[in-house]
């Protein structure tokens, strides 16, 4: 029943939670932005790998924020963590990193979306390993969120967010989802800027050039089953671009995109644009390195 000026009980509550609802949202929005525009413009990949530390700290903010850039040769990895650990936490974590619960979980699936401890173990679990005892507990770290940026088969950018005093709730796992694409991009624009400087031709994925990196998520999404406006419209997802771009690529309209993605996504399993971009990484790296172009 409706009170006597025909109003429905709770209704001004529904509307004040959905007021905070869409400030919250536009809120994220807002972080999105910045973030982007944090880490777009930084073509040094070094100079990316701090600045991303950093801003990834001001939108979700952590007690660590640690990334692991690894590539195709054993010594190629750079491992950086703010604010800095002691010499001997990071030789413990070094001895027992296999032990991480989301590290397991990546490489049992190949999923680089962003992941947190309370997604694949329990507490009681994660208390069980040497790597919490020796390492998380000294650090205060009950937490954690991890997610990947790949740039081809041999190159991978882990990002891990840690707190001791709350989980990651879904809205910052889905805003680390949402960034992810773009941070794929600006990771891949500073591995080709960093080569064109050192006088290649754009190397830095696999040792290829761009149009070799597009051709490497190109294939692979052919032989998913994709038809080919389907595959070139989901493999610029996959390297950041927004359907407006991909659109004036492609020369075709923003909703012929879209039918294009929708599309994709059904026969890839996907929901979402980051599933489908790390889908099609995924798909990437089981190419074996003799049959890529």
């Amino acid at each position: 029943m409706g009170d006597t000026n025909g109003h429905r009980p709770g209704g001004r509550a529904s509307a004040g939670r959905g007021a905070a609802s869409a400030a919250v949202r536009s809120g994220m929005e807002a972080q999105l932005l910045e973030l982007v525009g944090d880490v777009c413009g930084l073509l040094d990949i070094a100079e990316l790998r701090v600045g991303l530390l950093d801003a990834l700290h001001r939108v979700l903010p952590s007690r660590f924020v640690s990334l692991n850039d690894i590539g195709p040769g054993p010594r190629d990895v750079v491992a950086l963590v703010r604010p800095d650990s002691t010499p001997e936490l990071f030789e413990r974590w070094a001895r027992h990193a296999h032990e991480n619960p989301l590290l397991a979980h990546y490489q049992r699936t190949l999923e680089g979306r962003a992941m947190r401890f309370s997604d694949v173990c329990t507490a009681e679990q994660l208390h069980s390993l040497a790597l919490y005892r020796e390492v998380y507990e000294p650090m205060g770290v009950e937490y954690q969120m991890a997610f990947t940026l790949p740039a081809g088969s041999q190159r991978v950018l882990a990002i891990a967010l840690s707190r001791g005093d709350r989980d990651y709730s879904d809205r910052e796992r889905d805003f680390a989802d949402r960034a992810r694409p773009f941070l794929i991009q600006a990771y891949l624009n500073a591995l080709a800027y960093g080569a064109a400087r050192a006088g290649g031709d754009g190397a830095g994925i696999d040792g290829a050039g761009a149009g070799s990196a597009e051709a490497l998520l190109l294939e692979p999404l052919l032989a998913a089953g994709l038809t080919r406006r389907e595959a070139q419209s989901l493999r610029l997802v996959a390297l950041g671009r927004s359907n407006q771009h991909i659109a004036q690529a492609l020369g075709i309209s923003h909703r012929t995109v879209g039918k294009h993605l929708e599309r994709s996504f059904r026969k890839l399993g996907v929901g979402d644009r980051s599933s489908a971009a790390g889908r099609a990484w995924e798909l990437a790296r089981s190419v074996p390195p003799g049959q890529r172009e």
